[in-house]
């Protein structure tokens, strides 16, 4: 993510005001961070705003600070993996998510909905916490990963799963309202039409 501009640079103070009572610590205090509300909502800080307290709300009620503790279903570890490649030019992670071998039809037929989502909210907090004191070679903190889908093994009996699709989703949905502005860029590669 760029550098903020000075009208960002206001906005941001504006903002930090605006959120104050949420009393946020750590990574979630930092100016890139909140710089991440205010792009995702187009410098509408009525929008940023109602936008992340939704998102602590569901962090709370989530357990997302104590996520990466957690112990997922030993299955899901072996079935459904993401691989860390390393870092890119501009210290951005870099993970490959084997989508196509990932059997969420099984998944919904066994009734892992719920499982299957925190899993994965624990793989995108495990991006988030790769990015941690890593620097872009200008100097500004790394706040984007890159992911690559890799979309071999996929079956139709999994694009067909409403259940399967459904889960999708619905992980797709919680990373974008809880997570904007953090994907830098993904790649699908062995997809067929």
């Amino acid at each position: 993510m760029s550098s903020p501009d000075s009208k960002e640079i206001e906005l941001i103070s504006q903002f930090r005001e605006r959120v104050a009572d949420l009393n946020l610590k750590g990574r979630l205090a930092e100016d890139h961070e909140l710089l991440r509300w205010i792009r995702a909502r187009n410098h509408d800080l009525d929008q940023a705003e109602k936008m992340i307290r939704e998102s602590i709300k569901w962090r709370e009620a989530n357990d997302i600070d104590n996520i990466l503790t957690w112990n997922p279903p030993e299955r899901f570890l072996k079935e459904l993996p993401l691989e860390f490649l390393g870092y890119d030019n501009e210290n951005s992670p870099v993970v490959v998510a084997p989508y196509g071998k990932w059997d969420l039809k099984k998944c919904a037929d066994l009734g892992e909905k719920e499982e299957f989502v925190k899993y994965c909210d624990q793989l995108f907090e495990s991006m988030i916490s790769k990015m941690e004191g890593k620097k872009t070679p200008n100097g500004d903190p790394v706040t984007q990963f890159v992911i690559i889908v890799d979309n071999k093994g996929l079956v139709y009996r999994t694009l067909a799963s409403v259940g399967a699709v459904d889960m999708s989703l619905q992980a797709v949905r919680r990373f974008e309202a809880n997570h904007p502005e953090v994907l830098k860029s993904m790649y699908q590669i062995n997809s067929n039409t």
